[in-house]
Formats: structure tokens, sequence, C-alpha cells
């Protein structure tokens, strides 16, 4: 999604960029600072960054587009999540880290709690010993493609939503719905995802679609909560009628 920035030559204006720096080893608290680029049209934020490498300006940052391991340059632009690299730098361009998560250095968080999030949840296909892959239908290879392969997990979704919080499992936000519904439908998995997502908050989703505003790749993650809350119900709907009609039943 971005090339190297070549030197520039020619450059067409002169751009500042404010940058939310911290060190933890000479910072007490973090601070602004303002810089200035040689500025040419189709200039990304990232290129600004790795241009200030290349004056000897170390900014810390995450950036791995060249291997393969697309949504790590998520950052703050003007007060918004969004990849630096997709991003066109505007003169004075505020950039700061996602605001969820502790920094460890200047545009660099922590994102260990997401990690453990993971493990918590168990985002892998929980099989039964024995069972046996099924056919897939068209529509699950269709949501596939379409949806749950395309998320690149850069927490745009996280900080943007209103009702997640990195800190606590009361709403563990869109990025996780969305990958409970990915494992739900895989044909191995046993678990109930869809009370699983009950369970992490999904009904404290405020259907603000914030979430989808932001995605750099178009996911719409407030439709899955919507599916994974409509399968919970309909579970939990299909369960007391079967115990009522038993009891009915019963009772004759």
């Amino acid at each position: 999604m971005t090339t190297y920035l070549q030197p520039i030559i020619k450059p067409e204006a002169v751009h500042t960029i404010r940058i939310r720096c911290f060190n933890r080893e000479t910072d007490a608290k973090p601070h602004w600072q303002v810089y200035s680029v040689p500025y040419v049209r189709s200039m990304t934020v990232i290129q600004a960054l790795e241009h200030l490498w290349d004056q000897n300006t170390y900014i810390a940052f995450r950036a791995n587009c060249r291997e393969m391991t697309c949504g790590s340059c998520a950052m703050l632009i003007n007060g918004k999540p969004q990849l630096a690299c997709m991003t066109l730098l505007e003169n004075e361009s505020k950039v700061e880290p996602l605001s969820q998560y502790p920094v460890l250095r200047d545009l660099i968080v922590d994102t260990s709690s997401v990690e453990q999030k993971y493990r918590d949840l168990k985002l892998w296909p929980e099989r039964q010993r024995g069972a046996q892959m099924g056919s897939v239908s068209s529509d699950v290879l269709e949501a596939y493609q379409q949806t749950y392969s395309r998320c690149i997990e850069c927490h745009c979704c996280l900080e943007s939503c209103p009702q997640s919080d990195a800190e606590t499992t009361q709403f563990d936000g869109p990025m996780f719905m969305l990958q409970m519904a990915r494992i739900g439908s895989h044909p191995l998995d046993t678990e109930n995802r869809s009370l699983q997502a009950i369970k992490r908050g999904a009904f404290s989703c405020v259907n603000c679609y914030e979430c989808a505003a932001v995605c750099p790749v178009d996911l719409n993650a407030a439709e899955e909560i919507g599916r994974l809350r409509g399968s919970a119900l309909r579970r939990t709907f299909s369960v007391f009628f079967r115990r009522l009609l038993g009891r009915h039943s019963a009772a004759q």
C-alpha cells in the first residue's frame, strides 16, 4: 500500500506535522513536537515519518506494509483512527498513538491486552474429538471471502467504538465480535459463539456504525454483531419453546 519515499529533490511545498512523542527513558509525560517536511502530492503520513527517519529524526512507529502484516500502522491522525500508509499528509497534521493502549514509545502502543483476549476467547476452531469436516455452504465461503478473511486487525474499529474498552470485558468491541462470527461459521467449530458474544457484551453495541465508518477495508462489524445477537435470540427461544412443549406433553 505504500512505497518507500525517494529523496525529494523538488518539493511542492513544506508542510508541518505535529507528533505526540513519548520516551519512557527521558520524558516524564507525552509532549507534542512539531516537524517540517518537504511535501509532494500524494505523500502519505507514513512517508512523512519515513522522511524524518532519513533525516535522523527517529520517531518510533510500526509499519510493516512490506512484510505482509497490514494494519500495524494504525494511529490517530487528526483525531481519527486511520492507517498511516493510506492517509494523505495534510499541512499541520496531528499524529498521535491509539488511545486505548499504554504507549511504549512515541506512536507505538502495547497491545498485549488484545493478545490476552484472543487467548481468553479461544479464537480458533474448538472441535470435539472425532468430529469430521463436513461440506461448506456457499454462504459461508462468501462470508469468508468478502468479510472474515479481509479483517486486518488494525484496531481502528476498537478505537472508534464508544462502547469498547481495551482494559475491561464489558464489551470486547467490533474486531473481536467479527472474529467470533468468523470462528463460529467454521465447519469444525463446536462452540456456541453467539452465546459467547452475548457474554462478552454484544448487546452493548449501540449500532452507531462508527466501526464501519473508520474501517480501512470497508467491513461492517456492526452487521456481524447483529447476526450474532439474532442467532443467540433464536437459540434462546428455541430452547424455551422445546422445554415448554416438553412440559405440556408431560402434563397430558
